[in-house]
């Protein structure tokens, strides 16, 4: 008898056991059903209550080990794109990173090797709560990387397409070369984001290569889509035999690198200023300005950034490129800028001692005023425009420069929506509407690379 109430003493505590069990699992099943949800819930409203959780992510290493395999991926979600809603998002009150923050939501892979567009797209990744790898490329710029001698690097481009849903490639486009030529063993959708000239730093024993082939790609592969931040960069590969049908125009929203927000500048100038940058800034501005007795600060290179510059009545800039981010970094902080006319700016590139690296357009039919952004119709309204050297004091002490601080800044609010916008169609998160198509070549090459009818 003892002995039989022993066994079922065993076989209760053996079935007491299995229940604790079985509710455990239960309990466990019903918290990860939980889990899920809510971290549905975070991704696909994330772009409009700003609580994404944050996590540090470090560049992807040489070996190609992936740090965050094991986000799942929904930008190919259809949900996410009814959820999206640029105008619920808080514009006002964003927070510039100071270090590379990340949020979970669709892998995308930043390639560059320019503060200035890392720290552009690093904005743009926060507001839209996307999860970015910035990746800073560790050959020489000139050079390919070393797994282009083995295959090509199809095998690399192949791992790469397989733990993101998008490559995007800036500041230099040849390093977008291998993902070119391995566009079919690519997943990923490929976004080429031309800040600069499209073939800067090809050798030349490669450019014959690199421009048949970037303009096979970009007319083959529908996973392969062109991003400019300034309309001169297609014109630029027009002139260079290839023809970008398709892309979007989309500028920086203008937030400063990290590092050069970091101190404050409260202090108040009453004096215009100008920037000792480029070699006409010698031989050209200085004199005009002390000819004219004008009061002004001669500033360094290195300046310290558009907060120091906000701190002047105006800046007065000769411009010495078509584009430059730090004009809408300018707008952004309030930093008023006064500029030659059209008229005077043409005559001063017939100046041997003007400095601008696309003279050339001077000769082109609407060259300036279609290609040099601050001429550009819908800048013009921003700037103020000298169209003598003479007039120059009287503007100074005439304009409202406080007004026109506060207009750029009004503008660049409105301006975040439109290119936010623009990213979400490159991204996929609402239909692509705003794609410029053009038939036809920008311009009358003698010769290009991926289009054969010549009567342009």
């Amino acid at each position: 008898m003892r002995k039989n109430n022993e066994i079922i003493f065993k076989v209760l505590i053996v079935i007491l056991l299995s229940s604790i069990l079985l509710v455990t699992l239960v309990k466990n099943t019903n918290n990860n059903c939980d889990l899920n949800k809510g971290n549905d819930i975070k991704k696909f409203n994330s772009s409009s209550n700003m609580k994404n959780v944050e996590v540090n992510i470090e560049p992807v290493s040489k070996n190609n080990e992936s740090k965050n395999e094991n986000v799942e991926p929904i930008s190919k979600n259809d949900k996410n794109k009814d959820k999206f809603d640029i105008d619920k998002i808080n514009f006002d009150n964003v927070e510039i990173p100071e270090h590379r923050i990340y949020y979970l939501n669709t892998k995308i892979l930043y390639f560059s090797r320019h503060e200035g567009t890392i720290a552009n797209f690093s904005t743009i990744a926060k507001l839209l709560s996307f999860e970015v790898t910035v990746l800073e490329p560790w050959y020489s710029f000139e050079e390919r990387p070393e797994c282009f001698e083995e295959d090509k690097c199809k095998s690399y481009v192949e791992d790469m397409c397989g733990k993101y849903d998008y490559i995007v490639v800036s500041d230099i486009i040849p390093d977008s070369y291998i993902y070119l030529i391995n566009a079919d063993s690519c997943g990923a959708k490929i976004v080429l984001e031309i800040t600069n000239r499209f073939d800067l730093f090809v050798k030349e024993e490669n450019r014959d290569d690199y421009l048949r082939d970037f303009g096979k790609a970009i007319l083959e592969h529908d996973n392969i889509v062109v991003v400019e931040n300034n309309p001169f960069e297609t014109y630029f590969a027009c002139t260079e035999g290839v023809f970008i049908p398709k892309y979007y125009l989309i500028r920086p929203i203008g937030y400063a690198p990290p590092a050069v927000m970091s101190e404050k500048h409260n202090e108040v100038h009453n004096e215009i200023a100008f920037i000792d940058h480029s070699g006409h800034d010698a031989t050209i501005t200085l004199p005009q300005l002390e000819n004219l007795g004008v009061e002004f600060t001669k500033l360094p290179h290195r300046y310290g950034g558009p907060l120091v510059l906000a701190t002047y009545k105006a800046l007065l800039m000769l411009p010495y490129q078509v584009s430059i981010m730090k004009m809408m970094e300018n707008f952004r902080y309030g930093v008023a800028m006064i500029l030659p006319s059209e008229r005077l700016f043409k005559e001063l590139l017939d100046d041997f001692r003007y400095e601008f690296t696309q003279k050339e357009l001077n000769d082109v039919e609407g060259g300036i005023s279609n290609y040099v952004e601050f001429y550009n119709s819908e800048f013009k309204d921003l700037f103020v425009y000298f169209d003598k050297w003479e007039d120059l004091p009287s503007i100074i002490e005439n304009t409202d420069f406080d007004a026109k601080k506060r207009q750029v800044k009004e503008f660049m609010v409105k301006y975040e929506k439109k290119a936010l916008t623009l990213w979400a169609e490159v991204l996929d998160i609402i239909p692509s509407e705003n794609m410029i198509i053009n038939e036809k070549p920008l311009c009358n090459a003698n010769y290009f690379y991926n289009y054969k009818n010549k009567s342009i």
